[in-house]
């Protein structure tokens, strides 16, 4: 009989040579495969659906021997995977885009589940507050969708919310999958260097794309359907403030050359996305590390650089933010009924006017409101959270946000390793620029903003289990050193 429960089988360690179990299941399970290889590809004669289909079973039977390989996978796919037309879907015709990332989440997710097994491990999420807060705000999302299909609304749109639905599932499958596969302080620093080498990667095609292709506004790789800019400047900020949080930890100069590397790197192309949401997002995050970390310098320094900026940014990036504000040919700006005297560009506009249609549909369905992807508002992720669950569903979403900045700060006041405290602070920080970037845009289920982010979430998660299992490891053995010894008794006279 296997011995499941056998502690060489902790997850993450990768001994394919010793296992008793993962390397036969991993040498029958790629047989198998093969066999099926040959007849899938002589029945179809598609040669692009056997290498994926052989790619996929590859990282799968990869992931059974070291789930921490799977983990690689993903990071490279989350902004390099490309994305396939799948045609039209919903009421309004609107495009579906399939990415390869997108499965490959599902293959990985269940590789997991099954090196679990052979684990015999008892819980598959790891405790920490943000649990709590995904099963509020997911279950309340499918309660306000069901009852919408209940009531059958006239804009609510099947098709979409399903695959709404099913795209916010994959984020949350990311975050448990990377909790379990990732299990020591050297696995969280493999996966932020691959973290980066992927943004070094997706940062020179911005550039390339600015300068050599003559892209007015730059956006990410293989995306349908026209760029997003939006979408490359979240990610970037996330990047970038990671960056920033491993740069006000380190203890080394060149620890500090690298960071301060790849925040400049990612600037630039940052710049050329004329994003005006992921400008502010960026301050926010500056300001953020600043004021966590207590270096002030980081404060004065973004100040000079915004006093500075008229001389300074480029042509491009001045005409976006002075194109912002607009006379005579503006839309006018209106609070609570009253004329403010100021007028915006339409962009700006949509983005104001969306709270219209939020105070139109609470005055209709102000509790669980029109169910997901009800009216699919783009212009503001507060805005959309209102609309499609209602006051219930913004007061979870928030209580959502609240755990990830309560764990986040709590990995980086516990942690005692300076790679895990910056990572920590920098997710920190990275999720108040999120929650700053939202106000313009649906920030959190943009996909090439969300698999990062949800992974890099689960990564501080990490930090923050190892700290607290350490320090408990410490407490014990103070206990013990601190019970004074009985003396050894003495053998009984004859």
């Amino acid at each position: 009989m296997l011995n499941f429960r056998n502690p060489d089988y902790q997850i993450g360690r990768g001994e394919t040579a010793e296992s008793r179990v993962e390397f036969p299941f991993f040498a029958g399970f790629m047989l198998v495969s093969a066999v099926a290889l040959l007849f899938i590809h002589s029945y179809w004669q598609n040669t692009a659906l056997t290498v994926s289909i052989a790619v996929s079973a590859l990282i799968f039977g990869l992931t059974i021997l070291r789930v921490d390989l799977g983990v690689f996978f993903l990071v490279i796919a989350m902004l390099l995977s490309p994305e396939i037309d799948a045609g039209k879907v919903g009421i309004g015709n609107r495009a579906l885009n399939v990415r390869y990332n997108d499965g490959l989440i599902v293959i990985v997710f269940i590789g997991v589940l099954v090196k679990c097994a052979f684990e015999g491990r008892q819980s598959l999420w790891l405790p920490n507050p943000i649990n709590s807060g995904i099963i509020l705000y997911y279950g309340i999302c499918m309660l306000s969708t069901m009852y919408a299909y209940q009531r059958a609304l006239p804009a609510f749109d099947t098709h979409e919310s399903f695959f709404t639905m099913l795209k916010m599932a994959e984020f949350y499958m990311i975050f448990v999958l990377v909790g379990n596969a990732v299990r020591s302080l050297r696995q969280v620093r493999q996966q932020i260097y691959l973290f980066f080498a992927v943004a070094l990667v997706v940062s020179l095609y911005g550039l390339h794309s600015r300068f050599f292709s003559g892209m007015e506004r730059v956006s990410a790789p293989f995306e349908q359907g026209g760029t997003e800019p939006n979408t490359l400047g979240g990610y970037l900020v996330l990047v970038m403030c990671i960056a920033g949080g491993l740069y006000t930890q380190a203890r080394i100069g060149k620890h500090r050359i690298f960071t301060v590397g790849i925040v400049l790197f990612a600037f630039f192309p940052f710049l050329f996305t004329l994003s005006r949401a992921s400008y502010l997002a960026f301050i926010a995050g500056v300001l953020t590390l600043g004021i966590a970390t207590r270096r002030y310098a980081l404060i004065a320094g973004i100040s000079a650089i915004l006093v500075a900026s008229p001389f300074i940014m480029p042509d491009d990036v001045q005409d976006r933010v002075n194109y912002t504000f607009q006379r005579e040919h503006g839309h006018d700006v209106t609070v609570g009924g009253y004329e403010t005297g100021l007028q915006v560009d339409k962009s700006t506009g949509e983005r104001l006017y969306v709270w219209k249609k939020v105070h139109y549909n609470l005055h209709v369905w102000p509790w669980l409101g029109g169910g997901v992807s009800w009216d699919r508002v783009l212009d503001s992720q507060y805005a959309r959270v209102l609309i499609e669950t209602g006051i219930i569903g913004c007061l979870a979403f928030v209580f959502l946000q609240f755990r990830l900045l309560q764990t986040t700060r709590q990995a980086f006041l516990f942690s005692r390793d300076w790679f895990g405290k910056g990572v920590s602070v920098g997710i920190f920080a990275g999720t108040v620029a999120l929650t700053v970037h939202s106000l313009g845009t649906v920030s959190f289920i943009i996909v090439r903003i969300m698999e990062p982010y949800w992974f890099l979430i689960a990564l501080a998660v990490v930090v923050r289990t190892i700290a607290i299992n350490q320090h408990i490891r410490d407490t014990r053995q103070k206990q013990i050193e601190a019970t004074p010894q009985e003396p050894a008794q003495r053998p009984a006279a004859a």
